[in-house]
């Protein structure tokens, strides 16, 4: 579609972009295929999950999970205008940049422009430059109704300064300082400076799109697990394992996991030991605590789940050992000692509050 206004329309926001949108994030990590990356999107009007479940593509589970919401939250849920909330998006890295996995895509209707779909749809975080080289527009005025169009969103899989994290597109809000941002998120200024290439925190603009690295949760889920590239950052949890497993990142980030209470059973592998321990349950020898800890899954038609003993000796006082993983060929149980119980508490509250 074309307009003799259009390419007007276009350059009018063309500054605004330019100052305000970060073309891509940094992304040069080659440890994994995918990895579990966030925008914090900001609607303009109140929706509900549902909605941003079809925008996005992404599943109620995800959305819940990534938000810290109640497993049974209804997809009815409304999310306030103006407010941010978590969207989980798959991150690839392809020459020293990382974009959304192939998703979200948009399908093109009557009187939409890419800068349009850009700014009123995906709320800035891309820019129409980017959907119109993503999907090999020469025109960026000439798009047609029912094209389909991905949306190129930013991320990044790169640790930072040695340590895993969960990178979040993060919108400045009107008013809004490195400073707070910095605080908000439990990052160093200096860290969101370097990322985002900012040399002056006095140049920041509202709607600047902005790379902040969250920390993630240590884990033992291996390199070779279908899901080797699932992040957590504080607070969160994710059902995984197609749906028969459920890991929490707890307050001491380290990623906790049992088998899903609601998974399908005809899909979910019946519980079995992990060596003399189930899935998800400790013992202590000395100042150590030995768990039979996640490590990832296999062949998502035969499922497997893959487990390790994960010993942490940290709390030893004589030699200040650190926590270790050794592989175990034993699959999953269910199984949960009282310190991870704990983890499911808020969980499980939330689920009775919305029943009553």
């Amino acid at each position: 579609m074309s307009s003799p206004f259009l390419s007007i329309h276009l350059l009018l926001h063309l500054l605004l972009f330019t100052s305000t949108a970060l073309s891509s994030f940094i992304c040069n990590s080659t440890t994994t295929a995918t990895c579990s990356s966030l925008i914090g999107y900001v609607p303009d009007n109140e929706t509900s999950l549902s909605a941003l479940q079809s925008l996005f593509q992404t599943t109620l589970l995800s959305l819940v999970g990534a938000n810290s919401l109640p497993l049974s939250t209804p997809s009815s849920y409304t999310v306030a205008a103006n407010k941010p909330i978590l969207i989980s998006i798959p991150c690839n890295c392809s020459n020293g940049n990382g974009s959304s996995a192939h998703v979200p895509t948009y399908t093109v209707k009557a009187n939409d422009t890419l800068d349009n779909i850009a700014i009123n749809k995906f709320g800035r975080f891309v820019t129409y430059q980017q959907i119109a080289t993503a999907n090999g527009i020469p025109n960026p005025n000439l798009i047609t109704v029912g094209q389909v169009l991905w949306i190129p969103l930013p991320c990044s899989c790169d640790p930072v300064d040695g340590d895993e994290r969960v990178h979040l597109a993060h919108k400045v809000a009107p008013q809004s300082s490195l400073d707070q941002i910095a605080a908000e998120f439990g990052v160093n200024k200096s860290t969101v400076m370097r990322l985002n290439g900012i040399n002056d925190s006095a140049t920041l603009q509202a709607s600047q799109i902005l790379d902040v690295p969250l920390r993630a949760c240590s884990s033992s889920i291996s390199s070779k697990s279908l899901d080797s590239g699932l992040r957590l950052s504080d607070g969160s949890y994710a059902v995984t394992a197609n749906g028969c497993v459920l890991c929490n990142c707890t307050s001491s980030f380290r990623v906790s996991c049992n088998l899903q209470p609601n998974g399908n059973t005809s899909v979910c592998p019946a519980a079995r030991k992990c060596g003399n321990l189930e899935f998800g349950k400790s013992s202590s020898s000395g100042c150590e605590k030995t768990t039979c800890d996640y490590a990832g899954y296999t062949n998502s038609t035969n499922l497997s789940i893959l487990t390790t003993n994960y010993v942490d000796s940290s709390t030893c006082s004589s030699g200040g050992g650190s926590p270790t993983s050794s592989p175990s060929s034993h699959a999953h149980a269910v199984g949960m000692n009282l310190s991870r119980a704990l983890i499911f508490i808020h969980i499980l509250l939330g689920t009775l509050a919305l029943r009553h």
